[in-house]
């Protein structure tokens, strides 16, 4: 009920202060990604780094080989000890072309997953903290570990989600003002106001502490056997995004816009237990939206 991810894609849905995008603007953002994922695909395979589809860029490859055809993000896994390398061997690779964001390299950023980031591109949402490298998207998710022994992974899980929790609302502490001129007197305004009154209490620490806390906690297991594997990040956090390991490894490839990618085992568990029936198309009042404020592309375009 208080997610701030659930709070954010509320916001968007028919929200005439944000940007609508034209099919024709999603399909421009489409292509830029597809060009980036094909970069990403390069310097995993020549560092020898994992990842695969997830979200729903792994919807889209499941049910149109190809985006979801409103989407115009794309969702990326990696095991953490690959996630670690990821973003100094991105940038050794291609630092002309992208900005990366992660709690570890950017000091205003505060979110527990990182964002590669398409120079040249202005794709501006509701929450940016540093407008100026605000570009087109990916969006790359940690995947941990979980102990096998159960009672410490129910204590792994507590700590985890109690920390998720007070990062969300001291980040909804620090963005109050700009998202109450998005949001008029409804439900969900009254959920961003008590989760505001909390993140001012937690404020003790900065937003960036509580990410790094976030991230210590949730990568605590290092048994890279272990039965279970999670995304504390992902939308339902630590017990809500937890799979059997043999779901997700090993990967293998699958077809996306025409070419070939990764994506987990057992793409079925996943998307299931995140989406429910997830192979039946969304009708357009239900379709996830972002929030978005800008977008230029000019400069891409050029």
């Amino acid at each position: 009920m208080l997610e701030t991810n659930k709070l954010f894609k509320e916001l968007a849905k028919d929200n005439q202060n944000l940007q609508q995008l034209s099919s024709q603007e999603i399909r421009t953002i489409q292509d830029i990604l597809l060009d980036m994922l094909r970069d990403f695909d390069y310097v995993c395979k020549k560092y020898d780094l994992s990842y695969f589809l997830c979200g729903g860029t792994a919807i889209g490859a499941v049910r149109h080989q190809g985006y979801i055809p409103w989407d115009e993000d794309v969702d990326i896994g990696m095991p953490r000890s690959d996630y670690d390398r990821f973003e100094r061997l991105m940038l050794r690779e291609f630092e002309e072309k992208y900005w990366i964001q992660s709690i570890q390299s950017s000091l205003k950023y505060d979110l527990n997953f990182m964002k590669v980031r398409r120079k040249g591109t202005k794709y501006v949402e509701v929450f940016e903290q540093e407008e100026e490298f605000a570009g087109i998207f990916i969006d790359v998710y940690p995947i941990e570990n979980v102990y096998n022994f159960l009672p410490l992974r129910w204590i792994h899980g507590f700590w985890v989600e109690l920390m998720l929790f007070c990062a969300s609302c001291v980040r909804i502490y620090l963005k109050l003002d700009r998202l109450t001129e998005y949001v008029g007197k409804n439900r969900m305004a009254y959920l961003i106001c008590f989760k505001a009154f909390l993140g001012k209490r937690l404020s003790f620490f900065s937003i960036t502490k509580w990410c790094l806390l976030v991230d210590r906690w949730a990568s605590k297991c290092k048994n890279e056997d272990s039965k279970y594997v999670n995304i504390p990040s992902g939308r339902k956090h630590f017990f809500g995004e937890m799979y059997t390991r043999k779901s997700f490894f090993p990967l293998k490839e699958t077809e996306f816009e025409g070419e070939k990618f990764y994506i987990m085992s057992d793409p079925n568990e996943y998307l299931t237990k995140l989406y429910g029936n997830y192979m039946e198309v969304p009708k357009e009042e239900e379709r996830e939206r972002h929030s978005i404020v800008k977008l230029d592309l000019e400069k891409y375009n050029e």
